[in-house]
This record gives C-alpha cells, sequence and structure tokens, in this order.
C-alpha cells in the first residue's frame, strides 16, 4: 500500500474527523474542542492533514474558513508544513504559509498557516516576537503582528480552525489561553497521543464537543508499529553478579540480534537488525576524571566479541559520522550504532530494532522518545509475513536505569537540554536584507503537475494516432482501428476475478496462477479493477531514464485521468468499452500499441516536467528563503562553555556571554581567529559565530563536489566592519582546506550575488599560512562572471574559477586578510 493511501484505521479517523467536525461547526459557540488521541507511529500528521484536504471537496459544506497549525518548535512547524506539500502536491487545494508570509496581511480562504507555539506564549516576553507590544513607540512601522493577522481575516467574515499538535505539551497556560482567545476559533482540534483533556460523554452527545479516537491495537493490527517493547532493567539484570554490567548489557543486545537475524533469515528476508546504542551525554566527564569513557568500553568490548568495528558500527555524534551513508537502509551490513541524543527525535531507521541505554552519570532522566527509535516495524505494509514472529513485532531495550527512573523529562523536541543563554549586545547594528537560501524538493517521483501531464498526454496521443485538428470522432476511431486497434472487444480471456487490486503498492499478480481460465465474459467490475491495475503496471515497468516514473503509486491515478479523458473524446460512451479497448490492447503484451504509445508519451513529457520542476524550485526557495538576522538570544548546551583566560577574550562578539563548543575539529584554528579578530577593535563592530544547521543561522547553497548535489553551507563567521561592510568567511584546515567540496566556489558566487549593484560583502575561505591568515578571493573569476552576467549558465565560466591549495603553497588568488582591514 502507498504510504499516501490511508489504511483503513486512518480511513475511519479522517471520516470521522470530518463528520464530528462538520456537526461541531453548527454549533454557535466559539472554541468548541475536537480532541483527537492517536498513537505514536500511527500517522497522525497524515491523517489530520487529509482531514483538512477533505473539507476543501464537500459539495455540502463550503464555509469560508482559514486554519492555524501549531505546534512546539520551528523546525516541526516546517516539517508539518513540508508533509502537508508532500501529500497533496499535485492536488493542493490550500495556501500553506509561515511566518514569513505576515506580510500579505491576512489569511484568505483555506489558507493554513503554520507556526511555532512557542514564538506566541514565551515565558518572557522579549521571546514573543510576533506579538504586538503594549507599547505605541515599539510598534513595527511596517508589516504585521500576529494580532494584526487575526484582526484582519475576522474582518472579512471568515472563521478559523485551530489546529494544536502535540496540545499535552503546553496548551493548558494562561498564556496559551490568551492567544486562543485571541484567534477565537469556532473549532480547536487538539491532537495527542496522550490528551490530557478529553470531552465527557456528554459534551459529545450535546454537540458542544467531539473526540475522535485510534486505538493502538489498530496501529498494531496494521503492521505500523511494533506490539511491544520488552524491557530489560537494573533489577532484572542484576540476578547476574559475576557480569560486568556494561558488558552483560552488550551481550544481550548481541545475543538478541543474532536471534532477531536468523529469524528474518527464515522468512527469506534480507533485513539486518540495527542496535541502537546510546552514550550518555556526560560521557566526557569521565575522560576528565582519567576514566575510559562509555565510546571506549563500548568499542573495545565490540572489538573482543571479534566485530569489525571499522565496518559493522556506525557513529553519530557532534562533529563525528562515521558509516552513517547508508545505515537506513534494511539490507545495511551496519551492525550497531553508537549515538548520544541525536537520534532521539526526527530520524527514522524502521531496521532498528534494539535499543541500548547507559544511564547519565549525574542524572536520572530517561528520554522515552529515544525508544520510538526501535517502535516502527520494518515492512510496516507486510503484515501477514510476521503474524508467526512474536520476537519481531517486539522492540528490545537494555538499560542501567532504574525502574523509577523512566520518565518523561518536559524537554520538548530538543535532543539536549538548554543550559546556557547569551544575549545580543544592546545598541547592535543588525545586518539587514541578508536572506539564508533554501533547498526545496519539489520532485517526488511522479508525474509532477497532472494537468500539464494530462495536456501533454493527449497532444502525444494524437499525435501518435495520426490525428488532425479537423477530425470527427469516427475518423479517429478508423486511424486507432488502422493501428490494429481491436475498438470492439469481447475480453473473455483467463481473467483474474478474487483479486485485490487496491494495495498498487503491493501488486505483483502472476496471471498464469491466480483466478480461473475459464473463458467468459469479464464483469464491468472487474474490467475497472483490471484498467486499475494496468495502468499502475504500465509505470512499473518503463526503464528509459526519460519514460521512468519512480513513484508509481503516486502517479497512475493521473495516467488514468489521462486515459479516460482521450477515450471519452472519441468514443463518447460508457467507459466500460474503452477500458475494454484498452486491455484487449495490453493482454498483446510486446505487440501492444498503447505499451508504444505511452512510453513516447512519457518520454515527450519529460523536458516539461523537468522545467516544471525546476520553475516551482525556484519559486519556493525564493518565496520560503528565511532573513538572517542576529536574534535576541541564543541557548546552548553542556556542550559548551565560555572562553578560558588562557584561550582569549571575545568582546566584540555580537552575543555576550560568548559559548564555543568544547569539542571538535577545528576548535584550535577556530580560537586563533577569534584572537585575530579580537584584535581589530577599530575597524570591526562585531563578529559572529554562526552556527552548522538551522533556519536561525546563515546558510547559502553550493553545489557539493562530492556527492554530486546541491547541499547548504554554513560559513563560520559573519563580520561587521566599522566602514558599513560585512564580511562572510569560512576558516578551514587540514584536509578540509585543500579539498572543501564546492564550498569556496558557493561562497564566491554568492559574494558576486550579493554585491551585484555594489561592493558591501567582503569574505571567503581563510587559512593560516606563515602564522597569518589569507583569505580566497578569486577576482579573475568574478570578473569572467561579471562580464558574461549572471543570468548564464555557470558552467560557461567555471573553468575560470582556480581554487588551489595545498599547506604551504598559496597561489594569486589567496589574499592577506589584513588588507580588507586597511
Amino acid at each position: 500500500m502507498s504510504r499516501f493511501n490511508p489504511l483503513d484505521f486512518q480511513k475511519k479517523a479522517i471520516d470521522k474527523l470530518v463528520s464530528t467536525f462538520t456537526n461541531l461547526w453548527g454549533n454557535t459557540e466559539p472554541q468548541r474542542l475536537l480532541a483527537f488521541k492517536s498513537p505514536t507511529g500511527s500517522g497522525k500528521t497524515f491523517m489530520v492533514a487529509n482531514f483538512v484536504h477533505s473539507l476543501n471537496g464537500m459539495p455540502t459544506w463550503d464555509y469560508d474558513k482559514a486554519f492555524i497549525w501549531i505546534t512546539f518548535s520551528e523546525d516541526l512547524a516546517m516539517q508539518s508544513k513540508d508533509k502537508f506539500q508532500e501529500y497533496f502536491d499535485t492536488n493542493l487545494e490550500n495556501g500553506l504559509l509561515s511566518v514569513n508570509d505576515f506580510k500579505q496581511g491576512k489569511l484568505h480562504k483555506n489558507d493554513i498557516l503554520f507556526i511555532n507555539w512557542q514564538k506566541l506564549v514565551a515565558s518572557k516576553k522579549e521571546n514573543r516576537l510576533l506579538r504586538r507590544p503594549d507599547e505605541e513607540e515599539f510598534l513595527k512601522e511596517q508589516g504585521y503582528y500576529f494580532e494584526d493577522l487575526i484582526e484582519n481575516t475576522h474582518k472579512e467574515g471568515r472563521e478559523f480552525v485551530l489546529i494544536i499538535d502535540e496540545s499535552h505539551k503546553n496548551r493548558d497556560t494562561d498564556l496559551a489561553q490568551e492567544v486562543i482567545d485571541i484567534i477565537n476559533p469556532k473549532v480547536i482540534l487538539n491532537v495527542s497521543a496522550t490528551p490530557k483533556n478529553i470531552p465527557g460523554i456528554d459534551e459529545i452527545e450535546e454537540g458542544t464537543a467531539g473526540y475522535v479516537g485510534v486505538k493502538r491495537e489498530e496501529v498494531v493490527e496494521e503492521g505500523l508499529i511494533k506490539e511491544k517493547i520488552a524491557v530489560q532493567t537494573e533489577e532484572d539484570l542484576a540476578k547476574y553478579p559475576n557480569k560486568d554490567l556494561d558488558e552483560l548489557l552488550l551481550d544481550l543486545a548481541i545475543k538478541r540480534q543474532k536471534e532477531i537475524k536468523a529469524e528474518y533469515k527464515t522468512l527469506g528476508k534480507d533485513i539486518n537488525p540495527l542496535v541502537l546504542i546510546q552514550l550518555p551525554n556526560d560521557d566526557s566527564r569521565l575522560k576528565d576524571a582519567g576514566q575510559k569513557t562509555k565510546e571506549e568500553i563500548v568499542l573495545d568490548y565490540l572489538q573482543k566479541k571479534k566485530i569489525d568495528i571499522d565496518r559493522k558500527v556506525g557513529l553519530w555524534f557532534d562533529g563525528k559520522q562515521k558509516n552513517m551513508d547508508f545505515i537506513t537502509h534494511i539490507e545495511s551490513d551496519v551492525d550497531f550504532m553508537l549515538f548520544k541524543q541525536a537520534a532521539g527525535t526526527g530520524w527514522d531507521c524502521p531496521r532498528a530494532h534494539i535499543l541500548v541505554m547507559f544511564r547519565e552519570i549525574n542524572s536520572a532522566s530517561f528520554y522515552t522518545q529515544t525508544i520510538g527509535r526501535i517502535l516502527r516495524m520494518v515492512e510496516p505494509y507486510r503484515k501477514d509475513d510476521y503474524k508467526n514472529n512474536p520476537n519481531l513485532r517486539t522492540g528490545y531495550l537494555y538499560t542501567n536505569y532504574k525502574r523509577n527512573d523512566v520518565e518523561i523529562p518536559d524537554q520538548g523536541t530538543k535532543n539536549k537540554p538548554f543550559i546556557y543563554t547569551s544575549k545580543r549586545k544592546e545598541d547592535l547594528e543588525n545586518i539587514e536584507g541578508l536572506y539564508s537560501d533554501f533547498i526545496s524538493r519539489v520532485d517526488y517521483g511522479d508525474l509532477g503537475h497532472a494537468v500539464k501531464f494530462q495536456m501533454s498526454f493527449l497532444k502525444s496521443f494524437n499525435s501518435y494516432f495520426d490525428f488532425e485538428e479537423k477530425d470527427h470522432p469516427i475518423t479517429q476511431r478508423e486511424k486507432i482501428e488502422a493501428k490494429g486497434i481491436d475498438i470492439n472487444p469481447t475480453l473473455t480471456n483467463k481473467l483474474i476475478v478474487d483479486a485485490e487490486f487496491t494495495d498498487y503498492d503491493k501488486i505483483n499478480l502472476d496471471f498464469a496462477k491466480k483466478g480461473h481460465e475459464e473463458d467468459y465474459e469479464i464483469s464491468r467490475n472487474d474490467v475497472e479493477k483490471l484498467f486499475n491495475w494496468y495502468c499502475f503496471q504500465l509505470l512499473s515497468e518503463q526503464t528509459e531514464a526519460e519514460a521512468k516514473v519512480s513513484n508509481v503509486s503516486r502517479s497512475w491515478s493521473p495516467l488514468k485521468s489521462a486515459f479516460r479523458v482521450w477515450f471519452k473524446s472519441i468514443f463518447d460512451q460508457d467507459s466500460n468499452l474503452y477500458y475494454r479497448i484498452l486491455i484487449n490492447d495490453l493482454n498483446k503484451e510486446q505487440s501492444s500499441v498503447f505499451r508504444q504509445a505511452l512510453t513516447k508519451t512519457l518520454k515527450d513529457y519529460y523536458p516539461i516536467k523537468k522545467e516544471y520542476l525546476e520553475k516551482r524550485k525556484k519559486d519556493i526557495e525564493k518565496r520560503e528563503a528565511p532573513l538572517f538576522e542576529i536574534k535576541e538570544e541564543y541557548t546552548f548546551t553542556e556542550d559548551y562553555a565560555e572562553l578560558t583566560a588562557d584561550e582569549g577574550t571575545s568582546e566584540l562578539s555580537a552575543i555576550q556571554p560568548f559559548y564555543l563548543k568544547k569539542e571538535y575539529k577545528g576548535r584550535e584554528n577556530e580560537l586563533k581567529f577569534i584572537n585575530y579578530l579580537e584584535q581589530k577593535k577599530d575597524k570591526l563592530d562585531w563578529w559572529f559565530k554562526n552556527g552548522d544547521s538551522g533556519k536561525e543561522f546563515y546558510c547559502l547553497r553550493y553545489y557539493n563536489t562530492a556527492k554530486e548535489e546541491e547541499a547548504l553551507f554554513y560559513p563560520d563567521w559573519i563580520l561587521k566592519f566599522k566602514d558599513g561592510r560585512f564580511g562572510i568567511f569560512d576558516t578551514k584546515s587540514g584536509q578540509t582546506a585543500q579539498n572543501p567540496e564546492g564550498r569556496a566556489e558557493g561562497l564566491t558566487d554568492k559574494l558576486k550575488e550579493l554585491n551585484e549593484n555594489d561592493i558591501k560583502y567582503v569574505g571567503g575561505l581563510v587559512v593560516l599560512e606563515n602564522n597569518q591568515w589569507y583569505y580566497f578571493n578569486n577576482e579573475r573569476y568574478l570578473l569572467e562572471a561579471t562580464v558574461k552576467g549572471v543570468e548564464e549558465p555557470q558552467a560557461e565560466y567555471a573553468v575560470k574559477f582556480d581554487y588551489d591549495y595545498t599547506p604551504g603553497k598559496l597561489t594569486e588568488n589567496w589574499k592577506p586578510l589584513n588588507e580588507l582591514f586597511d
């Protein structure tokens, strides 16, 4: 089954959400509560998105409403928005908005605003950046606050529907209710796996509230999640007093992995169950105390067990990754993955089956969200394969936590708690008009734009059958027959009448083995099923690059529609006739005329689809590009610390106090650069140490020459010169300096783009040579690019780009950094 086609329990929940919602809508009182309870792993976002989408096409219910979809982090808000886009890309009827769209001043009908709850209800008033302040002197000179957006929408007579994702977290605070009162939604949809407020039976019967619930058993029955997690706690492990506890945890995991791997093999499945090993966050304190870290203990013991730690072990730490490229593939030969909190949220590896968790040294917080990494089933749509294998339907946890340690810490969606805060300097002249780049995924392997495909299909098919614009349908039918098509067929050959054709992801029918062999007229119902299956099969069998469609599940339906439109214009009769015409021809296998016509049609459409996707990608990236500026406040985890007296000062840092990550490759090099910048107080207003991920930090697009794909690059430093210029620099050393994999060219391109009108930005990659700083400035490349014009393909002048760096050898394109301060 396709992940974009609702399962039975999902369809039932979506339908019930629609019916309950429309009933609540008839109630005159605002803020009617609709609680939606659904377990983790059930596809809550998918069901809510389908519920919203279902409201668009109801002929008997079409009210003027807009939606506000609230989550509890910026990343989750954008993930929800991206998911909605992904689910309904070719059939999107709702405007999907973010805070960047406040400029439109109001929400239009069916618009959905995806927003981070914390930006509206943060405990500190200065962090509620989207809210309208009380003091008039602080009001924006232009633009709109959240309150403006709501008020202007209400003035249009438009109602609100408020969707609160993970509603159990912060829904019940005074600030939360204040925001809800401002919105005053007609209906509030609370979505949670563990809702705090479930309406009573009286409210439900009176129509003042509603409740829709998905049972965990339904999700398990459909094969999406495991039936249970078997936990091994410290009390249970105490039964083995003569075994080192760390080694015992690993022994139990290794033994269980071998058993599970054997069961998969018995089922004929090439699936390698992954063991996740979570190390303590405060592991480095052991090293400070002169003890072996858990990482060292684990790797030494795995090696002692004859496990090839160079090939079979993946590492996922800040600044260090190893064997992670294909680890999520079910057949990956990586058996173990060591991590800290990185895999706690937002990472999905269905083959992960066993989790070893080592207790924090100074903390008893048990991060239960990490267990979610072993909750999913590896093959959710092949549930029947596992009905006799309870071990494969169970996740296994081995840990030295005590039973009373197991609780859910209140840390939101972050992997680690934030314990340090820095604030932007007062009266700091912020950077303006600098937008980060954004890479949008628009190609989902399907046919792209359904209407464009249909138009191209009709044109190609008409051409293939030699149709002319003046042709009467009778003439068209004659031309079809001239190609060898029987336009009055009788289907009596070996029909499959008892097969299910709705689960298109699993369809792999063997006509020689299934169904009855008798010759008889195929029923109308079976003809349509067979027509549907052929639409799926025709796309599946394409092998040429320009005709191939990788996401058949999203594409067979538009193909079916295109066939129907083409046939109907010619025959204008009951669809059963042209279904039979197509099936009869396709039954000829390699001699089929329609097969040839379709392959040609798909190849004709390829350049149209490519152009459409490229244009759409550019449009989305331009619209969604986040504006970068130095925020008022930044937070840091225990991995960061202030500079010591021996390391230097950070007085020019744009945020104070300044925190730097304690351990990472390149730290010594960057400390030297900070000390260099601190000596330029007469030339610099401030410097800012950029982050390496997230929309709050500045990033630019470049072409990664190693992976041969577009990627985002976060340069290390943003500088503000006293003369008004800004600097964008990235300090490099060692191998990363010799081979920056396209980052040098990406930064050079960005500087050229930013300086199109005047020279306001300087920068480049920076290296330390001769105990001096040099920056890369390929002036020859910039000049050539300017002469040719930025609209021409980069390949036209890429040969002029001259990045060449070897330690101890600098080309003419490396300039002393001091020159920029003169």
